[in-house]
C-alpha cells in the first residue's frame, strides 16, 4: 500500500519504452542516466541524457529535446525532463580513443559502459574523461572499477590519463 507513495521502481516495459521512444529521433545518438520515479497512475517522473552531435544548432537541439518531452507525456503518461549532452563526432583522436576505451571496458567485463567521453589535451599528457557505468551488485567497487580501467589505458598509453567517475546503474 505505501509503495506508490514512496516510489517504485519502473518496469522493464516502460524503461524500454522510454528508451524507444527517445531513441526513435534521429538527432539522438544515445541516452543515458535514465531515472524513473512511479508514484502511481499519472504520476510517472522520468530524467534522462540524451547524446546529440556538438555541431547541430543549440535552438534545434532544445526544440528536438520539447518535442521528445511532450511525446512521452502523450504517448507513455511519463513526465520527462531531458538532459542535454553534446557530443564530439568529428575529432579522429578522440574518436579513435573512445574506441580504445570502450573496447578495454568490454574486455573487463561486457556488462560495464561509458558514457560523456571527452579528451582535454595538454603540454605533456591528454586527460580522457569520462563515467563508467557498473551494473548494480557488481562484484567489485566503484574504486576497484577505476582503478582496473586507469591502469590498462595507462599501460598501453603513457601520455594518456583516465579520469574516471565511475557510477552505479539506475536500471538492471
Amino acid at each position: 500500500t505505501i509503495s506508490p507513495l514512496l516510489g517504485e521502481p519502473a518496469s522493464e516495459e516502460l524503461v524500454q519504452s522510454i528508451s524507444r521512444l527517445i531513441l526513435s529521433h534521429e538527432k539522438i545518438l544515445g541516452i543515458h542516466d535514465l531515472m524513473v520515479h512511479d508514484y502511481g497512475p499519472g504520476q510517472c517522473f522520468a530524467s534522462v541524457h540524451a547524446e546529440m552531435d556538438s555541431r547541430e544548432d543549440p535552438l534545434l537541439c532544445h526544440d528536438v529535446l520539447d518535442d521528445i518531452e511532450r511525446d512521452a507525456l502523450r504517448e507513455l503518461r511519463v513526465h520527462l525532463v531531458i538532459h542535454y549532452d553534446p557530443i564530439v563526432t568529428d575529432d579522429a583522436e578522440l574518436n579513435h580513443m573512445r574506441t580504445f576505451v570502450q573496447e578495454t571496458i568490454r574486455a573487463i567485463d561486457p556488462e560495464l559502459t561509458l558514457h560523456d567521453f571527452r579528451m582535454v589535451r595538454g603540454a605533456q599528457h591528454t586527460n580522457l574523461i569520462f563515467d563508467a557505468v557498473v551494473p548494480f551488485q557488481y562484484g567489485k567497487t566503484n574504486e576497484e572499477v577505476k582503478k582496473g580501467i586507469a591502469k590498462l589505458i595507462t599501460e598501453k598509453w603513457s601520455n594518456y590519463y583516465a579520469v574516471i567517475q565511475a557510477e552505479q546503474s539506475y536500471t538492471e
